[in-house]
């Protein structure tokens, strides 16, 4: 009878490992905390990812407006994926920044990459034929991952994914709301303005939520991972209030020469398009219109954000709405 259950027990385990085994790719997703910017490392499932320079956040962060945890390894910055056993090969599933291109120091590396716009992919970069138990990415750019494949037995798919729609244009309009003076946004070192970039045919229109260092000067580099950026950036499509898409990434230089601005960018919209824009020229930082400029800005929407017990809402030439665009009444 001992002989008999000692046969099922190792025929048991057989099948298990056999199941384990057949189990493939092993799938890990981002560490469900925040890192900003450093070194970190994190395991699970046997496996272990170590990033020398990069940030992670949850879905739910508040610098996260992309709706899904992810980690990332920063400009020239590495990624050492490990594992308990002899890893075959990995595939990311990601997005990766304009211009992308790495290094890896075994296997066959294949990745999504374009010189002028950022790139998502499922997978967005795989490596093949490893035969390691360890490998090391170097990226010149960075690489978000929102889950990582672990093949141990076969090589992964191949890389499937698209270029961003990238629309451009040069702004020959602007508004400056001026919240600086309202304890509410602003604080010493972190001046909130809210800018609105827009080209001569009015649409499409870029408003940046912006925080800067100095108050009155707008001039500063400005993206999610500087701090200085809030939630309440989006592109407005057309002159319909509803016609508008939040931005879930973003990334902008300001500088100032004499009385005139240069704004030069680009904000990624949840309608998943990259909008580049450029400006020269003067920035009025009011609420008001300036006087005799009517006319000129006639086709521009009118917005301005509130308080209200605690929840932000958005006007919307004297319409209220909540910052999902739901009106309230």
């Amino acid at each position: 009878m001992k002989k008999i259950l000692l046969i099922l027990a190792v025929l048991s385990l057989a099948f298990r490992v056999s199941c384990q085994e057949a189990e493939e790719p092993v799938v890990i997703t981002a560490p469900d905390s925040t890192i900003d910017k450093q070194a970190y490392t994190f395991s699970a499932e046997g496996v272990t990812i170590s990033v020398s320079y990069g940030s992670a956040y949850p879905a739910e962060h508040a610098w996260n407006n992309i709706g899904r945890t992810y980690f990332a390894c920063l400009a020239n910055g590495s990624v050492t994926f490990s594992a308990e056993k002899k890893i075959k090969g990995i595939a990311v599933n990601g997005w990766v920044k304009k211009n992308f291109s790495a290094t890896c120091n075994k296997g066959t590396l294949n990745y999504l990459s374009d010189e002028s716009e950022d790139t998502t992919g499922e997978p967005v970069l795989t490596i093949s034929d490893i035969d390691s138990s360890a490998v090391t990415l170097t990226c010149n750019n960075q690489l978000r991952c929102f889950s990582v494949e672990f093949y141990f037995t076969q090589n992964p798919g191949e890389i499937e994914g698209e270029v961003m729609d990238t629309v451009r244009f040069t702004a020959v309009q602007t508004e400056a709301s001026d919240y600086s003076e309202d304890e509410t946004y602003s604080s010493e070192g972190h001046y909130s303005y809210w800018l609105m970039l827009a080209p001569e045919e009015g649409y499409p229109q870029v408003w940046l939520d912006l925080y800067s260092a100095v108050k009155g000067d707008l001039s500063g580099e400005y993206s999610l991972y500087d701090y200085n950026v809030g939630n309440y950036t989006y592109v407005q499509l057309s002159a319909s209030e509803l016609d508008y898409e939040y931005a879930y990434d973003q990334a902008f230089t300001i500088t100032k020469s004499g009385e005139n601005y240069h704004v030069e960018g680009w904000i990624i919209a949840e309608n998943d398009v990259q909008y580049e824009f450029v400006y020269d020229g003067l920035i009025k930082l009011s609420q008001e219109e300036e006087e005799g400029i009517e006319s000129v800005q006639q086709s521009i929407i009118r917005v301005q954000k509130i308080l209200r017990g605690g929840q932000v809402y958005i006007i919307r030439n004297e319409r209220t709405y909540t910052p999902a665009g739901a009106e309230v009444k």
